[in-house]
C-alpha cells in the first residue's frame, strides 16, 4: 500500500498487517492519503502513478483547510484535490469525518455512553457527529464563523456552540421559542422578514438565540434594536 502522509500513518498501516511503501509500482494495490506538512509534489506524483495503474484510493479526511493564527491553510482535502485534478477521479473511500466510521470506532474504543464531538468545522466535525447520532459542540476558534452557523443546513447544525474549548466547562443556556420569538438568557430575537435582536449579556447567548431563529425561519438578515444588541453583533462579526 502506497502511503502519502506522515510516519505515523505508515506505522498505522503496518500495524494492521499491510505493507506500506513510498514509491508506486504496477503492483501497488492501494493508496492511502493523509495530511502531512512535508507532503510535497513527489509524494503526490507517486500517488497519481499508482492510481493510474488502477490502485484503490482511500483518503483519511477531506478537510480543505486547517486553521492557523495567520488564517486558513491547505488541509488534506486540498492535497486530495490536487491528485484528483491530475488523474480525473475522486477517492474511492474517505474514512474520516464526516463519515461515521471514525466516530463509531471512537465510541467503541472509549465505551462512551454520552459522547460529545468537539470541532470547529460544520462540514466535517458537526456533520460527522450528526451522521453518528452524537451530540456536538461547535467551537468558533477555527474556521467556522457566526455567519456560517446561522446559514448551516440541518445536517450541519451543532447541539451546542462555544467560543472555544473552554465551553466544555460552562453551562449552555437553552433557547426558548414562543411563536416567532426566541429567547436565550438576556437576549430576545423577534423574527419577521428579518431577525430583530434586543437585550443584554453574553454575545454568545445572543448567537444561540439567533441561530435557533435563523434555523426555524430561514431568515439570516439581522437588525439590532438597541446599542447592546449592536455591540453584540459587532463582537460576533455579524454587524
Amino acid at each position: 500500500m502506497l502511503v502519502v502522509g506522515t510516519g505515523a500513518l505508515v506505522a498505522d498501516i503496518a500495524e494492521v498487517g499491510l505493507t506500506p511503501v513510498r514509491e508506486a509500482s504496477e503492483k501497488t494495490a492501494a493508496v492511502v492519503q493523509g495530511y502531512g506538512r512535508d507532503v510535497g509534489w513527489a509524494a503526490l506524483a507517486e500517488a497519481a502513478v499508482a492510481l493510474g495503474h488502477g490502485a484503490i484510493w482511500v483518503a483519511t479526511n477531506a478537510d480543505s483547510t486547517l486553521p492557523s493564527p495567520r488564517g486558513p491553510l491547505p488541509g488534506n482535502g486540498a492535497l486530495v484535490a490536487a491528485v484528483a485534478t491530475a488523474i480525473g477521479r475522486q477517492p474511492d473511500e474517505i474514512v474520516g469525518k464526516p463519515h461515521p466510521r471514525l466516530h463509531a470506532e471512537s465510541i467503541a474504543r472509549s465505551g462512551a455512553q454520552r459522547p460529545l464531538v468537539v470541532g470547529d468545522r460544520l462540514d466535517t466535525d458537526i456533520e460527522g457527529a450528526n451522521n453518528a447520532g452524537t451530540d456536538s459542540l461547535l467551537v468558533l476558534s477555527g474556521v467556522t464563523t457566526a455567519a456560517d452557523l446561522l446559514a448551516a443546513e440541518p445536517k450541519r447544525r451543532p447541539t451546542y456552540v462555544a467560543t472555544d474549548v473552554r465551553g466544555l466547562l460552562v453551562a449552555h443556556p437553552a433557547t426558548a421559542t414562543d411563536g416567532n420569538t426566541f429567547t436565550c438568557a438576556g437576549w430576545t430575537v423577534r423574527a419577521q422578514d428579518r431577525l430583530e435582536l434586543s437585550g443584554t449579556g453574553d454575545p454568545l447567548d445572543a448567537l444561540r438565540a439567533l441561530a435557533t431563529a435563523a434555523w426555524t425561519t430561514s431568515t439570516t438578515t439581522i437588525t439590532p434594536s438597541d446599542p447592546s444588541a449592536e455591540s453584540a453583533l459587532t463582537t460576533l462579526s455579524l454587524g
